[in-house]
This record gives C-alpha cells, sequence and structure tokens, in this order.
C-alpha cells in the first residue's frame, strides 16, 4: 500500500503559517508528495528557498515530485518572461521542471504546463505528451499518474478557457499510454469526482484537482488537499479540509482497476465540487 499527499498552489508570500505546520503535522505516513505547481506568489528567490525548506520538513520518509505553475513564472520582469520563463524556476528551486517518480507500484510523471505567454494560462504539446508515452511505456501494472498545474478535464460548469491549451491531444496520447490518475491544481477549489473525470470507450482516466493547501489566497473553500491511497488495484481518495485546528477528511471516492478500465466503487461525505 503507497500513500500520496497531492498539493497544490502553496503560494509561498501568501502562506499562512499555521496551516503550514498543520499540513506537515498530516503529511506523516506519506509515501511522496506530489506538488502541482503554483510554489510561489511571484517566482521570488526568497519565496522558492521558503518553499525547499517546507519540503525538506515533510516526515521523512517523503519524497516530492514537484511541477511549476504559472505563478511561478515571473509576472513583472517581461524580458525573463518571455525569454526564460522558468529560469528563476531552475536557479531557486529545481533544474528539472518534469521529474518522474517510480517504485514498485507507482509510476508518476510530470508535466509543465506553465510558459511565459500569458499571465495565468497553461499550454501541453504534443511532444510533452509523446514523452509523457515514453516514460511510461515499461511501467508494467504500476499505477499510471500524471502531475501537471493546469487542469486538462474539467469540473461540469466550469468555463473552457481554464483549460490548458492542448488538452484534447494530450489526453488522446495519455489514453494509449493507459495513463490512470491525473492530478492538476490551478483553480483554487478541489474536485473529487463522484464518476472517473474523463471517459472513453476503453479506459477511464481520473481527474482530480487539488485546492490550495496552506495560502490564504482561498476561493470560498477552507484550505486543503487530496490524499490518495494506492492498494493493489484499489485507489481511495480522501479530500482532507482544514478545519481551523487540524486537516480532516471532507471527502473519499474509491475506485477500482479491472481490464485497463477504472470504475467508482463508494464514496462517502459531502461533494468537493
Amino acid at each position: 500500500m503507497k500513500i500520496v499527499a497531492h498539493i497544490s498552489d502553496l503560494h509561498f508570500g501568501t502562506e499562512d503559517p499555521r496551516v503550514v505546520e498543520g499540513l506537515l503535522a498530516d503529511l506523516r505516513g506519506v509515501t511522496l508528495v506530489a506538488v502541482s505547481g503554483d510554489l510561489t506568489q511571484r517566482a521570488k528567490p526568497a519565496e522558492f528557498a521558503a518553499c525547499r525548506a517546507f519540503l525538506a520538513r515533510t516526515p521523512s520518509p517523503s519524497p516530492s515530485l514537484v511541477v511549476p505553475g504559472n505563478h511561478d513564472v515571473p509576472l513583472y520582469d517581461i524580458f525573463s518572461r518571455f525569454t526564460d520563463p522558468l529560469g528563476r524556476y531552475r536557479r531557486h528551486f529545481a533544474e528539472d521542471v518534469e521529474p518522474t517518480f517510480r517504485d514498485d507500484e507507482l509510476a508518476f510523471v510530470g508535466v509543465s504546463t506553465a510558459h511565459g505567454l500569458t499571465a495565468k494560462g497553461g499550454k501541453v504539446t504534443r511532444a510533452q505528451a509523446e514523452r509523457v508515452r515514453e516514460r511510461l511505456a515499461d511501467a508494467g501494472p504500476r499505477w499510471r499518474v500524471v502531475v501537471a498545474h493546469h487542469p486538462f478535464v474539467l469540473p461540469r460548469g466550469d468555463d473552457d478557457d481554464d483549460a490548458v491549451r492542448g488538452a484534447e491531444v494530450a489526453l488522446g496520447i495519455f489514453r494509449e499510454a493507459e495513463v490512470e490518475v491525473l492530478l492538476t491544481g490551478h483553480l483554487h477549489i478541489a474536485h473529487v469526482p463522484d464518476e472517473a473525470g474523463f471517459q472513453s470507450d476503453d479506459r477511464t482516466l481520473v481527474a482530480l484537482h487539488a485546492g490550495t493547501c496552506i495560502s490564504t489566497r482561498t476561493r470560498g473553500e477552507p484550505n486543503g488537499y487530496n490524499r490518495l491511497t494506492f492498494d493493489g488495484d484499489a485507489l481511495t481518495i480522501a479530500h482532507r479540509l482544514w478545519d481551523g485546528a487540524r486537516f480532516a477528511d471532507h471527502v473519499t471516492r474509491t475506485y477500482r482497476r479491472r481490464g485497463g478500465v477504472i470504475t467508482p466503487a463508494s464514496g462517502r461525505g459531502g461533494s468537493a465540487r
């Protein structure tokens, strides 16, 4: 059994210290911390350093897989924004913007959807999606998970403009690569789907969004994160919310995979979206 914490939109520079300490305490026993972007508020070196220090404090052993978000691109340094949008991220946080993680049960691949062309939007290229397929080619029976900042699949009723550009092509390639779970953020509101987020004739992909885990920049929802438990062919997702003193389960969903198809098995709690 493996446990993964999916956290997003940390926005260091706007973090709530009490929530930071509460989250660190809640990450005990986690196999991996998957961070889906927006580490900083304004891509400042001190903000990247604060995020590095935070991840260094996660309970051992909890390695992290991190991808950048649009806030990790300088907003006001126009020259850097267009000529080297992720230069500060590479210099002050990590050189690899599309890392991977693999153990005996999990195969995670990061995809960077942040760029300098717009202040908010994201994009994914065919080449990036093909790279995901290559990296998962020998994953075998491991759970295949992609981590990115901008959503590929939106909850019903959301503005299509919030989806990453190139999502349709990328999702087709992800389906061919047998990607089973897609972890994203950006919306600052969580979405734990009652049914798998994206379906095709031959398989199902669970598309999961995380809210903002520690920032004061909430949007009508408390700070939260997603806790994923992979146990054989079962996946249980617990959406955990900050109640003012600690993180606690709000919604849980269980999925099972069989013959390459993932279906909802059970759930409890209110709707996260």
